[in-house]
């Protein structure tokens, strides 16, 4: 039984970070998507490609924590890490072109690749700098607590 609940909270705490993640790439499209539909001097968006594009990136976010090991949520940027977004961008790139997000423009998907690729470098430094944050303040909640120990 612990074992179950074990995995069960491992599962659950992939599944929200995924969730957390997914929710970030889709803020980061939608604005792209946004900034080409008002280019083109239209002020609407289509829903249905809201919803290929949620869907595309809870797919891809899944594919990214199981199979290629998190990437941009990694301690150090190496081979591994620029080798998963080559292949996200790719996937992201390919189904913009072939679901028809940008109106299928060579240009535009060319600058869509370039987006998603800025994307993957910000969103990695992000996590870098928040597990900076998150570990000077667990070293100095630890210092304390070693002093109140020690005190007592």
């Amino acid at each position: 039984m612990v074992k179950f609940k074990e995995i069960l909270a491992r599962w659950m705490s992939n599944e929200i970070g995924i969730e957390f993640k997914a929710g970030i790439y889709f803020y980061c499209m939608t604005f792209f998507y946004s900034i080409v539909q008002l280019f083109k001097g239209i002020y609407t968006l289509d829903i249905l490609i809201l919803a290929e594009v949620v869907l595309t990136n809870y797919l891809i976010c899944n594919l990214q924590v199981y199979l290629l090991n998190n990437f941009d949520e990694s301690d150090k940027f190496g081979k591994n890490e620029a080798f998963g977004i080559v292949i996200c961008t790719a996937i992201y790139t390919v189904l913009s072109y072939v679901l028809n997000w940008f109106g299928r423009g060579i240009a535009v998907t060319a600058i869509f690749a370039g987006f998603v690729i800025l994307c993957y470098i910000c969103i990695f430094l992000v996590y870098k700098i928040k597990r900076d944050i998150d570990t000077k303040y667990l070293n100095n909640m630890l210092e304390k607590y070693k002093q109140n120990e020690r005190s007592n």
